[in-house]
């Protein structure tokens, strides 16, 4: 004879098979409240000013684009400007200075590559 028994809970309590079922873990149930709509309803708020912010922000930045010229132009002007001041890290001459650093870059003249 099995003396196992479950105890019975304490009175007030359900017993384990009168408990509703929990929701599963990923769940959450809130008690719907008037909190509750009131904090959906700034959110919603908040995100809509948020958008037109964003929208007025993108507009100012369309206006000043279209008072600027074309990029086209602006971009041959500043090139121009560029090419027209010698670079102070460059030299002048068009030829090797050295002649000897000159071969380092040609490589070796002979069919065999030599490794230092």
């Amino acid at each position: 004879m099995n003396n196992h028994h479950q105890p019975s809970p304490p009175a007030g309590e359900p017993r384990m098979e009168e408990r509703p079922p929990s929701p599963p873990p990923s769940f959450t149930v809130f008690p719907k409240t008037e909190n509750n709509g009131f904090l959906g309803k700034h959110r919603m708020a908040a995100a809509i000013s948020h958008l037109q912010n964003q929208i007025i922000f993108l507009q100012e930045e369309l206006d000043q684009l279209e008072t600027l010229g074309e990029s086209s132009i602006v971009c041959k002007e500043l090139i121009s400007s560029v090419e027209s001041i010698p670079d102070p890290l460059l030299p002048l001459s068009r030829g090797t200075t050295d002649i000897s650093w000159d071969r380092w870059f040609r490589g070796g003249q002979n069919v065999r590559k030599r490794w230092i």
